[in-house]
Order: structure tokens, then C-alpha cells, then sequence
């Protein structure tokens, strides 16, 4: 059972720490509320254990394949924990599904700290909230879809 919860902390977090740079600021449309055209994810994190530090929020884009591979990101933000709840507004390009990875950077080192056992020792969640077994989860686990306006999506931090 310890090696299958390693393996499973070791995958989440090299997802996670593998699309880690920041995105340019250029690549990063604004959210303009006044524009119904817009496609806005209003990304939502709750239940963090604490203020400290910052959460790192990415997007991915509907290519199942590539999902949790920083290569393909379309957008990432670097924002400080606000208590109860850290809100986030991404603007994307068009209507259609994406997903939302994040790790709570509780010591603000730009890494998912882990455990000796590779267990992570910082929270994490991903849209849709899945449980997750064995490994990251499935894009199909964490797809959400958007449309043109405000697309809410709440996320709760987990931890170890």
C-alpha cells in the first residue's frame, strides 16, 4: 500500500511541478466583465489550512493527451491565499471545455513540497473536485465546459 500511495504522490506532483514557469504577461488576456462575449472561468479555491504563501493556478486546454504537461498551458497565475476563499478570473480564447490544475504554495518556493514517502505536504485540487486513486486524475475527471460570460468553478484544496 506505501509504494502505490508513492507512486501516486510522485505522479501528482510531477504533473503539477512540470508546467511550473510563469506565463508571459502577453499570453494573458484580461477579464473584462462588461463584455458578454467574453469567455471568463471565474476559478474559485476553498478550504485552504492557511493564508500563508500563494496558489499557483493552471489551465489546460481540451487535448486529453496532453493535460497536466506545462507545454500546453494556455494560461497560469501566481496569486496570494485570501481567506476564505482566493478567486481567480481567466479569460480563454473560445467557448469549449478546459480543466484547471493548482497547488498551494504554502512556503512560496514555486514547488509542491512532498513528504520522505513523496506524499505531498502542500494542498492541491483540480476542477470538478475528483477523488483521486492511483495516480492524477483523468482529464475526462476534470473537463468543464465554458461558454461565452462567467463560468464558475469552485475547487477545493486537498491535503495530505
Amino acid at each position: 500500500m506505501r509504494k502505490s500511495m508513492k507512486s501516486l504522490m510522485s505522479a501528482i506532483l510531477l504533473s503539477l511541478l512540470s508546467a511550473w514557469q510563469p506565463v508571459r504577461a502577453d499570453t494573458l488576456m484580461s477579464c473584462n466583465e462588461a463584455d458578454p462575449a467574453q469567455v471568463r472561468l471565474q476559478v474559485s479555491v476553498s478550504d485552504m489550512r492557511s493564508s500563508d504563501g500563494n496558489i499557483t493556478i493552471t489551465i489546460y486546454p481540451d487535448d486529453p493527451p496532453h493535460f497536466l504537461d506545462g507545454k500546453y498551458k494556455l494560461a497560469r497565475q501566481i496569486v496570494p491565499v485570501k481567506s476564505p476563499v482566493t478567486r481567480v478570473c481567466f479569460a480563454v480564447a473560445a467557448p469549449g471545455f478546459y480543466a484547471v490544475a493548482l497547488f498551494h504554495d504554502e512556503n512560496n518556493n514555486h514547488h509542491l513540497d512532498t513528504t520522505l514517502l513523496g506524499i505531498p505536504s502542500e494542498g492541491y485540487g483540480f476542477s470538478q473536485n475528483p477523488k483521486l486513486f492511483l495516480g492524477p486524475p483523468k482529464f475526462s475527471q476534470v473537463r468543464v465546459a465554458a461558454h461565452p460570460g462567467d463560468n464558475p468553478v469552485a475547487i477545493q484544496m486537498k491535503y495530505y
